[in-house]
């Protein structure tokens, strides 16, 4: 059975999209432009990727999609991260501390050892 990418842990992508969303509504471009912001430059997120990650998070109430008339005849598509979407946000990044405080723990407990 294939693991959904709304259950975690999340993907790198989806979690750097709600994080880019969660400082404010953005359209695809500027979510892109903010995970890479986000990251350093260390992480890039292509159109396809995006877009991919997107729709599936659209699908799981995670983030609303808001038409904003844009300069041309087309209109904008702007996304919005849900209070769902939030919680969603939150959880990851308690497991990542998590995470992150096991390894450091580890770490400094000098029980590592040379390979």
């Amino acid at each position: 059975m294939k693991k959904s990418s709304l259950e975690p842990p999340l993907s790198n992508a989806v979690t750097y999209i709600l994080l880019a969303l969660a400082e404010r509504d953005l359209h695809g471009y500027g979510i892109m432009l903010g995970v890479s912001r986000l990251s350093g430059g260390e992480y890039k997120i292509g159109p396809g990727t995006l877009y991919d990650n997107i729709r599936v998070l659209l699908q799981g109430g995670l983030v609303d999609e808001i038409e904003e008339q844009g300069t041309g005849d087309e209109p904008r598509r702007i996304y919005r991260l849900t209070r769902a979407g939030v919680t969603v946000l939150e959880d990851e990044l308690s497991r990542l501390n998590s995470l992150v405080k096991a390894g450091r723990s580890r770490l400094a407990s000098g029980r590592t050892r040379e390979v």
